[in-house]
């Protein structure tokens, strides 16, 4: 097992090095490791990690959800790589997942922040305001369950502040 974490480009499916297979097993080294979904040349597969990995959602994800980390210095801290493609068809593709998030539920919980969560992240990261309206109804969830829904509200507020759109009654 790679010392990186077994959720890693070298156990990847998307991985063109492991033919369509998960698991270091089929692994080989003899192919460049590129990622399909990406189309990005993998430098350091067993320290490179995304949030399509089989091991993390175990269903194929073929549209890419999210950065690519690498593990950087001794305590192999993940930071991100290279920033998440901006395609309309992304954008759809994470609208969905938000306003259906039943296809996320499956993600192995033990590797950082939920698949749902990135979603939302990366909706706000590409100011994308198409969210607001599925933001808003999940804010109304949260507090309808008793939570606070503070998270949800601030990304609402950066999709707002560089979209220039304004709550419903106000100027």
């Amino acid at each position: 097992m790679p010392n990186g974490g077994s959720d890693c480009c070298g156990t990847c499916w998307f991985n063109r090095a492991n033919g369509g297979r998960k698991g270091s097993g089929n692994h080989d080294r003899s192919i460049p490791s590129h990622c399909e979904i990406r189309d990005l040349p993998i430098r350091d597969p067993f320290y490179t990690y995304c949030s399509n990995h089989p091991y993390r959602l175990h269903r194929r994800e073929p549209i890419p959800i999210g950065p690519v980390f690498v593990a950087r210095g001794a305590e192999s801290a993940r930071e991100v790589w290279v920033e998440s493609p901006d395609t309309e068809e992304i954008r759809q593709h994470l609208l969905r997942l938000l306003a259906d998030p039943a296809p996320t539920r499956d993600h192995y919980p033990f590797f950082g922040a939920s698949i749902l969560g990135l979603v939302a992240r990366q909706l706000g990261d590409f100011r994308e305001s198409r969210a607001i309206p599925i933001l808003e109804r999940i804010a109304q969830d949260l507090e309808s369950q008793n939570e606070e829904p503070d998270g949800i509200m601030r990304l609402i507020e950066q999709i707002r502040g560089s979209s220039g759109e304004h709550r419903s009654g106000e100027p």
